[in-house]
């Protein structure tokens, strides 16, 4: 390179030449040029090598072109693959231009600053070295195929991060001339054999994977050894000079680097189709197992109906002991039973007449669940909160049923209370939910809601309120239902005598106080009901 002189006139200044390196028979010539003679040399110069520098254009540029696409590919699948590719190759691209220039005397695209243009390459390669192995070892899966010798590959990824980390750290304290030596003797060498190690590594890695593209990084690995080693030998041989021998190295490295990137290409291709084929066979597989399942579900659904109507209506029976030990608390526990039954058959009378075996098989599950929880509720003189809950949610779920999901109804316990612990009298808040639906709700063409809140203010009691968003205890004594005037006498009356035996049995202030919800204009938003129980 040419090294750029000011001297006054009449003035001498002598320079020194250290040569640290120098292959071939002749002497450095040194020569003195003008600037305007510079120019002239550099342009016959690079006219002699224009082949070559349009090889290097074009090399450049397809390397360009590959990392581009590897970038919109990633963009397009966010396959990370195509990230360490890009990177790979935009690497290559620095590292191409750095020879470029130092080939062909060019100085317009990086700074004349010794340390940068020193610094540069080895840096570069050893960046370029640590994508080429995360892009090789993503491509051949070496964690899903080969475990063991993942392992020790990332023991060579860490070596290769020390490798930088040790370059950096030393161009950053030491000065240009030990730089420059260092650079000329002990890094360069090792860099470019531990470059040389790691692909012939690779490439063993690649023989003995099991992966459908081991062919591909086979070749690519090839291509860059054989690129590598013809390098190294013809620039540790004396060769006659001319300009053909002299770009000779870098033209075979610079081309068997674009056919490797090249292969490389093609085995992210084959990559995507064979994802692509994966994906496929997967969503057939899936596809597959959804059809078998809804054979078998069809199957049993029809079981199911053919029981149902050969069976049509199946005979519920609960029997009741009343003992009269118990008294009237025992014989109006008792009354509540043959109230749940008698709303519950005529849901699923109503479902069987219609002909709609699947609303009555799941009614008639529900039923028999609760059914069951009411009689072994119904023996116990007090039960758990969990089981009262139990209990009233089914009851829920088959009034909503019933009311074709006009009704929804809320249950909300406060986390801090522990329901298998806390007991209260079976069946004291289903009257009113009940209660809620048949006045507040059953009238009303949209439906509502029903929200239960049960918090524990103390030890001592739970605070259990009911809310409903119905039409109002005004309103509903207007309509005069009979129906819902059935109900009042019978469930609410029951429910009133069950708190009033409770606290005289067990000696307790157990309260209840309805309340009607107003808006501020007076139009009636509902009802509440608010239990104060002991536990």
């Amino acid at each position: 390179m040419a090294l750029p002189i000011v001297l006054m006139p009449h003035q001498q200044q002598a320079y020194l030449l250290n040569v640290s390196s120098f292959k071939g028979q002749d002497m450095i010539q040194l020569m003195l040029y003008e600037p305007v003679a510079y120019r002239a040399f550099l342009h016959s110069f690079h006219q002699r090598l224009l082949p070559t520098f349009i090889f290097y254009v074009g090399l450049i540029a397809c390397l360009l072109f590959m990392g581009l696409f590897a970038i919109a590919q990633f963009a397009t699948n966010r396959d990370i693959i195509h990230v360490w590719y890009s990177l790979y190759v935009f690497m290559l691209c620095l590292y191409f231009l750095r020879i470029w220039e130092n080939v062909f005397m060019v100085d317009w695209w990086l700074p004349n600053h010794t340390l940068l243009r020193v610094a540069l390459l080895p840096i570069t390669e050893v960046v370029m070295t640590i994508f080429y192995l995360l892009f090789f070892s993503t491509l051949l899966e070496l964690r899903r195929f080969q475990p063991r010798l993942w392992q020790g590959y990332r023991y060579l990824l860490l070596a290769l991060g020390g490798l930088l980390a040790f370059v950096l750290i030393s161009y950053g304290v030491s000065d240009v001339n030990t730089i420059y030596q260092a650079h000329q003797s002990r890094t360069a060498n090792g860099i470019i054999a531990f470059f040389l190690v790691s692909s012939i590594t690779l490439a063993l890695l690649a023989l003995r994977s099991r992966h459908a593209l081991r062919g591909y990084a086979f070749m690519g690995i090839l291509l860059l050894l054989i690129g590598a080693a013809g390098t190294f030998l013809l620039n540790r041989i004396d060769l006659p000079y001319n300009k053909l021998l002299f770009q000779l190295p870098s033209l075979l490295f610079g081309t068997s680097t674009l056919l490797e990137v090249f292969c490389f290409s093609l085995a992210l291709g084959r990559r995507t189709r064979l994802v692509e084929i994966e994906k496929n066979r997967i969503q057939e597989r899936y596809a597959q197992d959804i059809e078998a399942q809804l054979v078998v579900r069809t199957g049993e659904i029809e079981t199911k109906n053919q029981l149902l109507e050969q069976q049509r209506i199946q005979q519920l029976e609960a029997e009741f002991d009343h003992r009269l030990a118990n008294s009237e608390m025992t014989a109006l526990r008792a009354q509540m039973n043959p109230h749940f039954i008698f709303n519950c058959l005529n849901s699923i009378k109503l479902y069987t007449l219609q002909n709609n075996t699947d609303k009555a098989s799941d009614y008639l599950t529900k039923f028999a669940r609760l059914i069951r929880l009411v009689l072994e509720n119904s023996r116990a003189e007090r039960v758990t909160l969990q089981n009262e809950l139990e209990a009233l949610q089914l009851y829920s779920d088959l009034e909503a049923m019933r009311f074709k999901e006009k009704v929804t109804i809320e249950i909300v316990v406060d986390p801090d209370i522990d329901q298998q612990f806390v007991t209260i009298p079976p069946l004291l808040l289903q009257p009113y939910v009940e209660n809620a639906i048949w006045h507040g709700l059953m009238h009303k063409p949209e439906g509502g809601s029903v929200s239960i809140d049960i918090r524990q203010p103390t030890d001592q009691y739970l605070h259990v309120e009911i809310t409903d968003d119905g039409i109002g205890r005004a309103r509903a004594n207007e309509l005069k239902s009979k129906s819902a005037d059935t109900h009042k006498s019978f469930g609410m009356q029951v429910t009133a005598d069950r708190i009033r035996m409770i606290n005289q049995l067990y000696n307790t202030q157990t309260k209840a106080q309805i309340l009607d919800l107003v808006a501020p204009n007076g139009e009636p938003l509902g009802t509440k009901v608010v239990l104060e129980i002991p536990v």
